[in-house]
């Protein structure tokens, strides 16, 4: 099949862009760098914690693969990857900062863009703070709530 064949261009804008480990690691080396140059009072250190963040992105590519809508398989595993990050703790800090990133970028990646409404940022960060200090197991709900906040604020690129 001819690579400008419509199916090719199809099965292409079906395939899953995810983000490498090294990738997501340097996103979290550089929102810690940003931090503490302009809170030198408040240093936050730079170090991976453990295997916490491979397990993050297994369960992404794992996850949602029984979805028949592409977006929706898309949102699933963007909903694991923002909720999976602070849970698993994959960083010494900014956790937090590194999910909302790497999922914006992910999503970017995979054709949709997402905004964080000012009024809705509140309800994004309690839940994320939930999800942080639940340790035991990433709860189903807090995902679904999760999947739900990303449905309603991206669209397509």
């Amino acid at each position: 099949m001819p690579i400008n064949h419509p199916l090719y261009k199809k099965m292409e804008e079906m395939q899953i862009h995810y983000l490498e480990k090294s990738f997501v690691i340097e996103l979290n080396k550089k929102i810690i760098m940003e931090w503490n140059e302009r809170h030198p009072e408040l240093p936050e250190y730079i170090a991976e914690s453990g295997s916490g963040l491979d397990e993050v992105l297994s369960t992404v590519e794992k996850t949602g693969n029984d979805e028949v809508d592409h977006e929706d398989k898309i949102i699933t595993k963007a909903a694991h990857l923002l909720g999976g990050i602070p849970w698993a703790q994959s960083f010494s800090g900014a956790n937090k900062r590194t999910a909302i990133l790497a999922t914006t970028i992910f999503l970017r990646r995979n054709g949709l863009s997402i905004k964080f409404p000012p009024v809705e940022q509140r309800e994004l960060r309690q839940l994320l703070f939930r999800i942080q200090e639940e340790r035991g197991k990433l709860q189903p709900e807090i995902i679904d709530r999760l999947i739900l906040y990303i449905r309603k604020n991206t669209k397509s690129l």
